[in-house]
Formats: structure tokens, sequence, C-alpha cells
């Protein structure tokens, strides 16, 4: 016999401790009584009842309401956060916008180097997933190569087993895709990024399917897949994708190929760049020699996944040992294959970058992260320094709400709340700053598929980034208000120490604007280098030079008759690509003398040009004579001066010598000057200059003016020549200029973030300006009293900021000098760092300070001496 077991759990939460035992026990003896006189059920009802009846004011426990408390306090602090803000307009602006433009400077950096640092991360196999490379050894160097021979990746599947997948690629290469069209109206499409992938690639790689079967899509060598855009490009942004599928398309005019696939487009965080995927078994039945041969290195990719229980280092050692079964004794010496991980291909710069793609360095990445954090300290010093500076005007507000009980602890947190409310604000701006920039950003580097966005990925990174704002933020100034003692406070004595207080905002200070002329000197320096770029002589004019393709070579003489009519047109040229190379424009060979063995040489450029290459580019001859005989051969060699130097030869010396290159013997009949055959960025190389029949697939054609009548009179004499083809330029300097991306990309930033930490560190620099005026205002009235000019008082306070910033261009000066030293050393050709550009950085620097702080120091001077001394 039990009352109902809920309704005694019931009357024991909400009872009274006190009133408990004695109402239990009256409601447990009625329900017995009743339970014995009555019927259960009753009694369990009419002890249900009882409880409830029970349920008074009077009887329920002391509700703890203490939680509440800390709720209202928040509130509270809110609230007058929110009043400060609205009754301080000028300080919550400044505060808002230095914090905000720090927040934004870091955030972005942080995603840049996330985004950079994700590239290929994200196909299925990633942490198992390798790029073959091929290491070159001869006497004098090592070559890196990022492809190799195309049979490598057939032979590894075939005698190794015991990898999951092997996928081979070739490209990506220049294309023509034709539409037919009823009535013989066609439409041509070039890609620059055409790719032959064999069946493996669609397992190695992520590829999402928008139609089409991933498993039979490459099968038929004769079939192509397109991506989405190229699709849309084709067919018009509204089509179907499922009514592509089996439609014909002809490559480069011969080929039909059936659409069995449309896939999503490559992300821009991809290595691998490509706009259509054509079976790589078309490639091997139009291209059998390159195809089967070991002997060359001709632009194919091999790509592998290993096991799980496998070590690249296994693999490697493996196929060492396996190679000489396919390399020649003589490459089997010098040739060694190294895995190279997925994760690694953008950020090695050893191995170069893939078309379409870039190189930045995992250094760059880091050094950017570490800019960030350097802004974001710059803006929180300058938010303490504003808070601080500002608290002189707290001072009776903290000595009255001590005087009335207010402990140190409540003060610190209501101080802790409202600065909080100030960094939460600035954040909210930040993301809206950070979008801003990375739409800019995307839309100045679509060359490269910058796709740069705020992700719910993020969210981590900002939260740390907001804790960090927050703690290091409002902890000081909350600590310097919560100490004011209400005695001092009223006897008008602010109780900063005169020594600990103001060193420490000067220790903010001068940290501020270490970093501040860190940045300003660094981008003097990095401007003078770019300068380089741009402006130091190359060896050869390329000025109003534009470069086309020649998609025929039994048309060409046809195209330059056409372009010689035309007024427009200076001069025409043939090659295969400019003296510089760009866009991977460039062809690498061996040469040696007859004198020495098969297996020794030298490394050299080959660059294929007709007999007016040298006068078209104006590059010197020293010696010999220019290409005589107008029909193309490979009888006669015309080298430049790195390469004789290689034997120790003038450039007479070498006229009527043999040199045998791994494409047959020649003799030199001319020297030419050192030109830059490639980037600044390295050395000048050795460089042979042939007029042959092969490699001919560029026309380079000078301009009298660069205006849109010159390039449709250009395109006119195309389409003469090669109907059913797409036309498309760049002119030689742009391509030039692209060779500089990376660093152009550094540049820009550093002038951006130096700006930036400019405008931050000016704020605070104001911020310890109205603390000083603030703190010395009766000092001021009695110096004027006593005749002191304004000019006096200005100087006075000046020279605050001056020995400041002085002592921080002092410890600014080794840091920039050993930054830039070593970013430096990455060029053969760079400037050297001067004396005056440290001096010019500082001065700056001093300059752009004294313009923010004269406001305040200009307002002290002026103010009535009178009302100085008497309201302090």
């Amino acid at each position: 016999m039990h009352p109902p077991r809920k309704a005694l759990e019931f009357l024991r939460w909400f009872c009274r401790e006190d009133y408990i035992e004695e109402i239990e026990g009256d409601l447990i003896e009625l329900f017995e009584d009743r339970y014995d006189k009555l019927s259960p059920r009753k009694a369990n009802r009419k002890f249900i009842w009882d409880v409830i009846r029970s349920f008074r004011l009077r009887n329920i426990k002391k509700v703890d309401l203490s939680y509440l408390k800390d709720f209202i306090m928040f509130k509270h602090y809110l609230k007058i956060g929110g009043r400060q803000l609205i009754k301080n307009k000028g300080f919550s602006g400044v505060s808002i916008l230095g914090l905000a433009m720090g927040i934004a400077c870091c955030l972005s950096l942080f995603v840049f180097a996330e985004y950079e640092s994700s590239f290929d991360s994200f196909h299925p196999y990633t942490e198992r997933s390798y790029r073959v490379v091929q290491h070159t050894q001869y006497v004098d160097e090592t070559l890196y190569w990022n492809t190799t021979a195309y049979p490598l990746a057939e032979a590894l599947r075939e005698d190794f087993p015991n990898l999951d997948l092997v996928t081979q690629t070739a490209g990506p290469f220049n294309k023509l895709l034709t539409v037919e069209n009823s009535g013989g109206n066609n439409h041509s499409f070039e890609s620059r990024y055409t790719l032959y992938v064999d069946s493996y690639y669609a397992k190695v790689f992520e590829l999402n399917w928008l139609s089409g079967d991933k498993n039979t899509a490459f099968n038929q060598p004769y079939s192509i897949v397109l991506t989405e855009s190229f699709a849309k490009k084709i067919y018009g942004g509204s089509v179907s994708f499922e009514t592509l599928l089996g439609k014909r398309l002809l490559l480069e005019g011969k080929e039909a190929l059936q659409i069995t696939g449309i896939i999503q487009d490559a992300p821009g965080n991809s290595t691998l760049q490509y706009e259509f995927l054509i079976p790589y078994e078309l490639f091997r039945l139009k291209n059998p020699d390159p195809a089967s041969n070991w002997s060359g290195n001709h632009g194919g990719t091999t790509f592998l996944v290993a096991s799980e229980n496998q070590s690249s280092e296994e693999i490697e050692s493996a196929i060492q040992t396996w190679q000489k079964k396919y390399l020649s004794k003589e490459d089997n010496s010098r040739i060694q294959y190294k895995l190279q991980p997925l994760s690694q291909m953008h950020t090695d710069a050893r191995y170069g970058s893939s078309p379409g793609s870039y190189n930045i360095s995992r250094s760059t990445l880091i050094n950017a992260r570490y800019v960030g954090i350097c802004i974001l300290l710059i803006a929180i010093g300058n938010f303490v320094n504003l808070v601080t500076a500002r608290s002189v005007n707290r001072a009776k507000e903290v000595g009255i709400r001590k005087s009335i009980g207010s402990s140190r602890f409540d003060l610190f947190q209501q101080f802790t709340w409202e600065n909080s409310l100030i960094v939460i604000i600035s954040i909210v701006f930040s993301l809206l700053l950070s979008s801003i920039l990375f739409n800019q950003a995307n839309q100045v580097f679509s060359s490269i598929n910058l796709e740069l966005s705020l992700k719910w990925s993020h969210v981590g990174v900002i939260l740390i980034i907001g804790f960090i704002t927050v703690l290091l933020g409002t902890s000081y100034p909350a600590l310097i208000l919560s100490r004011f003692q209400p005695l001092q406070i009223i006897k008008n004595r602010v109780p900063f120490s005169k020594t600990r207080g103001i060193s420490t905002r000067k220790a903010i200070t001068v940290f501020q604007f270490m970093i501040v002329q860190i940045f300003v000197i660094a981008t003097i320096i990095a401007a003078f280098q770019m300068d380089l770029f741009k402006h130091k002589p190359l060896g050869f004019s390329s000025e109003a030079v534009l470069m086309t393709p020649i998609p025929q070579a039994d048309k060409t003489e046809f195209f330059k008759n056409q372009l010689q009519q035309t007024s427009n047109v200076l001069d025409v040229t043939i090659g295969s690509g400019p003296p510089m190379a760009v866009n991977g424009l460039q062809l690498g060979s061996r040469y040696r003398i007859p004198e020495m063995a098969e297996n020794e040489g030298y490394e050299t450029e080959l660059k294929i040009g007709d007999d007016n290459y040298l006068n078209f580019y104006d590059i010197e001859l020293l010696a010999g004579k220019n290409f005589m005989n107008k029909t193309p051969s490979f009888n006669e060699f015309i080298v430049n001066e790195s390469l004789i130097k290689t034997f120790d030869w003038t450039p007479e010396e070498a006229i009527g010598r043999k040199i045998i290159t791994n494409e047959g013997e020649a003799t030199i009949i001319g020297v030419m000057k050192d030109f830059h055959n490639n980037s600044l960025q390295n050395e000048i190389s050795a460089c042979i200059l042939i007029n042959w029949e092969y490699f001919k697939d560029k026309a380079f054609i000078k301009l009298s003016n660069l205006d849109s009548d010159a390039i449709r009179d250009i395109e006119e004499s195309w389409k003469k020549a090669f109907s059913g083809s797409v036309f498309s330029y760049e002119f030689v300097d742009d391509s030039i200029h692209n060779e500089y991306f990376v660093e152009t990309l550094i540049f820009n930033g550093f002038t951006l973030f130096s700006i930036v930490a400019i405008l931050i560190g000016s704020l605070g620099l104001i911020g310890l300006m109205t603390f000083l005026t603030t703190q010395r205002t009766k000092e001021v009235g009695i110096r004027k009293v006593f005749g002191a000019s304004v000019s006096e008082i200005i100087h006075f306070f000046s020279k605050e900021f001056t020995f400041l910033i002085g002592v921080a261009f002092l410890l600014a000066l080794p840091i920039t000098y050993l930054l830039m030293e070593y970013w430096l050393e990455n060029f053969t050709y760079r400037i050297t760092m001067t004396w005056w550009m440290f001096i010019c950085g500082g001065l700056a620097t001093l300059l752009i300070a004294a313009l923010s702080s004269f406001t305040q120091a200009f307002k002290a001077a002026y103010a009535n001496p009178i009302v100085s001394i008497k309201t302090e």
C-alpha cells in the first residue's frame, strides 16, 4: 500500500524543507485511512488532489533567483555600453573603424592562406595520391620536371599491381572545337585547357557529373566530356545537359567526337585545370611515337594512388630499381622518379606550375599569416590606447560606483562588457569589409580563378580572432579603469601611475609604429624591385608586339603576305615564342661539342625563329651573320653569349664551330648578345636559335598603334588565312608582366596592408596624444601663463611622439633588412638596398604621424589657460 509515486515526488520537489515532514505525514495518514475505508483507486485520486491543494505560496520553497542577477547586470552593462557608444560618437567610430580594419585584414590573410593551402585537398584519395615527378641529374645541375614519359603509367600498372590506381594525362593543350550546323554555318571555339585522360582519371580525381555515365564516358577514343561552363559557352546557358549526350563536335576540324558526359568545372583551388576531357587513347592513336617513347620528356603527367600500407619512400625505392627495365643505360643513370603529394603541387615551386595554375611558396603563406597577426595586434594596441585615453573621463563614474559599494570585479566586468560590445560591432563590420575585399580580389585575379569567400568553415577562425581581440583589447583597459580609488578621484588625482601607465601606452605605440615602419620600408623596397621587373632592359624590343597562334603551318606565308599589306602592321616574324619564355613557351635540349662524350653536355633552350627574328626583336649580333636562307633547315645555329662562355670561346672563335644537340648537329654561324630568355627571377641561360620548320606555331606582329582598328585588320587577315579557326591574341609585354604574377600579388598586398597599418597606427597615436593632452591640461595652462607660445606648446607635445617613432624606427631597421634580404634572395636580378630607402620609410611614417597628432596638440595649445587651470 503506497501512495502515487509521481504525486509524492512532486510534493517533495516544491514543498519547503521545514514543512515537508508534517505535510507529507498528514497526507500519507489520510491516504492509508481512505485506502482501508474506501477503495485503492479513490484513495489514490484523493491523495493527488490533496497534493495539488498543498501547492500554495506559503508551502513552496524559496526560488533561487540569483542567476537572474547576472542576466540583469549583463543587460545593464550592455545598456550602459550602448549609451557610451552614442554619447561618444567620435571615439566609438574611430575605435570601431580601427578594429574593423585590423580584424578584416587579419581574417582576409588567414582565409587567403587557408585557400591557397587547400589546393588539391578535396580529391577522394588525397592523403595517398601522388604526382610522379622526375629529377634529371647532370654534371652541372639537377633539373626538376613535373612531367614524365608517356608510357610510364601503363608500365606502373602492369608491373606494380599493389598500387591502387595509376592514371596518365597529356596536356593541357590548345585545341579547337567546331559545332557543325546545317547549311555549313559552323561555329568554332578555342580552349587553352584541353586535357587527355585515361579511364582511371575519374577514379583518382573528384569529377562531379551533371550528365553521362562516369564508368563508360572514356571507354571509346572518339568521345569527349565537357565542363559545365564550356558546354554553356557552346550551346547556351539554358541548355539541358541530358540533351547534349550523343551530339558531335569536331576536334581541330578533323576528328568527330561524341559527347559522353558533362561535369562541373574544376574548382579554383585545383592545380589541374581543364575545359574538356578527351580519352587518352585518342592521343595515343594520333601520337604513337611520343606515346611509346621512354627517351624523352614529352609532357605527360602520371598520378598514382598508393595502397593504405605503402609509404612513398618504399614505392620510390622500388621504382628506382625497376626503371632500368625501360630506360636506356644513360637515362637510368641520371633519372630519378619521385612521388610528390598532391597537397604540395601548388606550394612546391621546384617543379613549376601547371598550365592554367600558379605556384605560391609555403613560406609566403606562413608570412601572410604573420602579417595578419601583426596588423591585428596594431589594431588591438590602437584600441587599448584609445580606451585608456578616454578613461580619464570615466574617473568620476568609477569613484561614485565604488563609493556606493561596487567591487573592483564588478567594475572590471562592466568595462569588459562595454569594450566587448565595441569589439563585437567591429567584427560584424570586419566581415562586411572582408567580403568586399574578397569580391574585388576575385575580379582582379579572375585569370587564375581565384575564389576567395567567407564560408561556414571559417567560423572557427572568426571566433579565435574575436576571442583574441576581446581578451587582449578589453582586459588591460578594464583593469586600469577598475583600480581607480574614489578618494583620489574626489581630490582630482586620477590614479594613473605616471611611470607605469604612460610607459605601457608608450610601449604599445612603439610596437605599433615598429610594425608600421616595417610595412612602409618593405613596400618601398618591393616597389623598387617591381620597378626593376618592369623597366630593366631585357636585351630585345617587345613594345607593341602582338602574338597570335598559327593553326595551319601551310598557310603561314599567305598570312604573312596579308599582314604586310595592312597599314597598321610594321613588321612580322614567325617563331616558337618571344625571346623571353612566357606561358611555358620554352623548348629544352642538351648541347655538347663533338669531342665530348654522349652522356656529357649542358642544358640549353631551343628557340625557333625565321630569318627576320633577330631584326624584328632588335637582338644584337656580336659576330657572324644572320640566317641567309629563307628556307627552314637544321644546318645553322645562332647561339648566345652564355652558351659560348661554357667553352671559353670568344664570339669570333665560336663562328664555324660544330655543336651537337639532342635534335642533331649544326654549325654556329652567329653569336647574339645575351638577352633575358628567362624571367628576372632566373639568370640568363644558354640559348640556340634555329630557323627550323618545326614548332613555328606563333606569329609576332609589330603594330604602329594599338587601337581597335589595328586589331580588327589583323583579325580580318587571320580569317582569310585560317577560316574556321578562332582568332586569339595577346601582347608580348602583357605576357612578360604575367610572369611576375606572384610577386605582383605580394607587392599589392604589401601596399594595401601598409596603408591599413598606417591608418590604424595613426588612430593609436591620436589616442595617445588625447591622453597626453588630457593629463597635462593644467600644465599647458601654466606654461601659457608664463609666456609659452603656441609653437612651443606644439613642440612640447611633438617631442613625445617623435621620440617614440624614433625608437620604433631603430627597432624596425634590422628586422626589415633581414626580411627583405631574405625576399630578394629569390631573384637573380635584384636591387641593392640602400640607406635612403630606410630613411624615406622612417620620414614618411614620421610625417604621417605628425599630421595625425597635430590636431590634438593644436587644440591643447590654443585652449584658454584660465579654463585649463580651473577645470582640471
